[in-house]
């Protein structure tokens, strides 16, 4: 089991090396290729929609491949879609290579994310999407080391190789993979808890309930992402330096609120965690909202981002004990589904709002959907 959680974080490092590579590059990259700027909004989506495709098959593949193969498989595609986009002659070419690298992660996030909750403590699923942050981190700085030489596809290639070694090192575990799943299934017998994660204790139609927390919680996320920084400018009153230094403080508060929780979610317990979390963040971002002064605002954001930080790994962990392990890789798919759906629509809807009624919209939503959660929580956690 040690050496599969050590395979387990490394793929999930390797998941995010490749999700902030396009925006790092393509300033240069659209200038090599030689299309508009905008284009990059095709790739994008592409990349999302196949993700989604993914995340629903979730429960097809674990049926038929398993995890172990699901993952090697899944990041043999990725490796050989940074290849493509390292050699890609033209703007088009990049287009099937994005399907590819779409199709690749939404697969490896919804197997090793249902793999875990499953057999792993909560601290676990926390630790792991710290450990995504740390790939979301470095993989810049790998396409740093050629941008400096207008060369990006040395950052492009370098991470492909990082991808095909790994999926070398998965294929050796699949049967690892396999008789952790089976010798699970055995044992689901001996204690009320894994009782629990046969059957599950929710009702089954609060599974939409639990989509929906999923979409609210991503869309926050997202939009804060995107608007943290010109909320900044136009709503704080910080000059744009400044305003793209306190946004980094989002990103701290999810990475260290991450490793806590990690720390101490299964001594307060999951659900406790979801509600604690959710509060946070609800009050960090009112406080945010009535703009005391810019040292308030700082730490506002680095609460907001403290109280993000646990709600979307534990949503994942408790999903098994909520719905059972059979539906769980279907429901943590479509859970997926529903989070990069979020991701992708809301904040072009918030960029919206924000025009229409003012930037303070953009923490009057952190609100909204943080407590949207928590009684979202509340409905799906009453016992069948």
């Amino acid at each position: 089991m040690t050496v599969l959680l050590v395979i387990v974080y490394m793929t999930f490092i390797s998941l995010g090396l490749p999700d902030s590579l396009l925006g790092s590059a393509w300033p240069i990259l659209h200038t090599v290729l030689n299309v508009p700027v905008e284009y990059a909004g095709i790739l994008s989506f592409t990349t999302s929609i196949c993700t989604v495709i993914a995340s629903l098959s979730a429960m097809w593949l674990n049926k038929r491949l398993g995890t172990g193969k699901t993952i090697a498989i899944s990041t043999l595609m990725t490796s050989i879609a940074l290849f493509g986009y390292s050699f890609s002659p033209t703007f088009w070419f990049l287009i099937p290579f994005s399907l590819v690298l779409g199709l690749g992660g939404g697969a490896i996030d919804s197997a090793l994310n249902n793999y875990v909750a499953l057999n792993y403590e909560a601290k676990h699923m926390s630790f792991l999407h710290a450990f995504w942050g740390l790939g979301a981190t470095f993989g810049p700085l790998i396409l740093s080391i050629g941008l400096s030489d207008n060369n990006y596809k040395f950052g492009y290639r370098t991470i492909a190789i990082i991808q095909l070694f790994l999926a070398i090192v998965q294929f050796f575990f699949v049967k690892n993979f396999d008789n952790t799943e089976h010798h699970r299934n055995k044992s689901l017998e001996s204690s009320k808890e894994a009782k629990n994660i046969i059957i599950g204790t929710s009702r089954e139609w609060t599974s939409y309930l639990a989509m929906l927390a999923f979409f609210f919680y991503c869309s926050a996320e997202t939009s804060m992402f995107v608007w943290i920084s010109t909320y900044g400018v136009n709503y704080l009153g910080f000059d744009a330096a400044v305003a793209a230094r306190i946004a980094s403080m989002f990103f701290i508060g999810i990475t260290s609120g991450r490793i806590l929780s990690g720390i101490i979610s299964d001594k307060i317990g999951i659900v406790n965690m979801i509600y604690f979390s959710t509060l946070v963040s609800a009050i960090a971002a009112f406080i945010l909202l009535l703009n005391i002064n810019s040292y308030v605002s700082i730490i506002s954001i680095l609460f907001i981002g403290f109280g993000f930080a646990s709600i979307y790994p534990s949503m994942i962990h408790r999903t098994p004990r909520r719905f059972g392990s059979f539906l769980s890789p279907k429901i943590i798919g479509f859970q997926m589904a529903s989070a990069y759906v979020g991701s992708s629509i809301t904040p072009p809807i918030v960029g919206v709002i924000m025009q229409k009624f003012g930037y303070n919209s953009l923490s009057i939503l952190v609100v909204l959907f943080s407590i949207s959660i928590m009684l979202l929580t509340k409905i799906i956690e009453v016992k069948k």
